[in-house]
């Protein structure tokens, strides 16, 4: 299976992506048949998805808790959203905002890796 897909990836993008496609599988440890190409748009629409998922929760939970109304749910989503796009354009990273997390409110909390 994976000869097929080196073969593929030679006939699209020469010797030179073959060479690039074994270094990002050997720095990330990735084993799949999937195309680097391929795998970056099924890991995009698996973040998209969680992103919605936890924004639907967020929502539920400043509504039924907190008594958050459409207009303050709207004001979250809107900034949660412009969060969310800082870290894409890397304006702002993941270890940025759990360390202001920590200081300016006291909470500190991780992300789970899958080292």
């Amino acid at each position: 299976m994976f000869v097929i897909l080196a073969r593929e990836i030679v006939k699209k993008d020469g010797i030179e992506g073959l060479e690039k496609e074994i270094q990002f599988r050997n720095i990330t440890g990735i084993n799949t048949a999937l195309t680097r190409k391929e795998l970056n748009i099924a890991c995009e629409k698996i973040k998209n998805m969680t992103l919605d998922t936890m924004m639907v929760i967020a929502v539920a939970t400043l509504h039924d808790e907190f008594g958050f109304a459409g207009k303050r749910c709207k004001r979250f989503i809107d900034r949660m959203n412009l969060k969310a796009e800082c870290l894409v354009d890397d304006m702002a990273t993941w270890d940025e905002y759990t360390k202001m997390i920590k200081d300016e409110i006291g909470i500190e909390m991780t992300i789970r890796r899958n080292d």
